[in-house]
């Protein structure tokens, strides 16, 4: 019963929260289906930038190829990056604090 409490509690912040708006954003698909690539920053200060290439397995099959990352700011200010690259040797990120 206490912890729905301050479940209760804590998430009238967060909904009156305003969401972020996109600044700026671009996507280029003109090599589709072979690669794409987008990217956007938001009001917030976060952004996210990635790019997918099609790959030869040499088995006579393609695979995805996946690199990004995303940035953002915490309550307290603090601005992260994750970057990511995912593809046949599976999901790897790495996160580390910018400032």
């Amino acid at each position: 019963m206490f912890a729905s409490m301050g479940i209760m509690s804590a998430s009238p912040s967060i909904q009156n929260q305003s969401r972020p708006q996109v600044v700026t954003y671009e996507m280029d698909t003109d090599n589709m289906p072979n690669s794409y690539n987008f990217h956007y920053d938001s009001s917030d200060g976060s952004s996210r930038i990635e790019e997918g290439h099609m790959v030869d397995t040499g088995k006579g099959n393609t695979a995805l190829d996946v690199l990004g990352s995303v940035r953002w700011y915490d309550e307290k200010g603090n601005h992260y990056e994750m970057t990511y690259k995912a593809g046949r040797r599976g999901y790897r990120t790495v996160i580390k604090k910018i400032s």
